[in-house]
C-alpha cells in the first residue's frame, strides 16, 4: 500500500482502503478502481490523499548490499544510542529477508 496525493492518482489505480468524507461516510470502498470521473470529483468531495494498492515510492532497485551500506551510513552517528542500534538491527533483519 502507498499513500499518495489525489493529483498523483491515475486511472486504473485500486484503492487499498476506503475513501471517507469528514463525517466518516464511505465515498468509495476498498478495492474500487479509479475512473476519470471519480478522479475529477475527489477534491470536490474534500479528499486530498488516497491509499492505493501497490508498492510505494520507497521501493528500491538497489541490491541488498547497497541498501545495507546505506543503512550503515544513516546510522553511523547513532551507534552510542541503544534504541537507534535496535532500530538499525531490525532494519538489517528486514533487509536480509529481501
Amino acid at each position: 500500500m502507498r499513500r499518495i496525493r489525489v493529483q498523483e492518482a491515475k486511472v486504473g489505480d485500486v484503492l487499498a482502503a476506503p475513501v471517507t468524507d469528514r463525517q466518516g461516510r464511505t465515498l468509495l470502498p476498498k478495492g474500487a478502481k479509479l475512473s476519470p470521473a471519480v478522479l475529477s470529483r475527489l477534491q470536490g468531495w474534500g479528499v486530498f490523499e488516497l491509499n492505493i494498492e501497490g508498492q510505494g515510492a520507497w521501493t528500491s532497485e538497489k541490491t541488498s548490499a547497497q541498501l545495507l551500506d546505506d543503512l550503515e551510513h544513516r546510522f553511523a552517528d547513532w551507534q552510542d544510542q541503544p534504541l537507534m542500534r535496535h532500530i538499525e538491527q531490525t532494519a538489517r533483519r528486514h533487509l536480509g529477508r529481501r
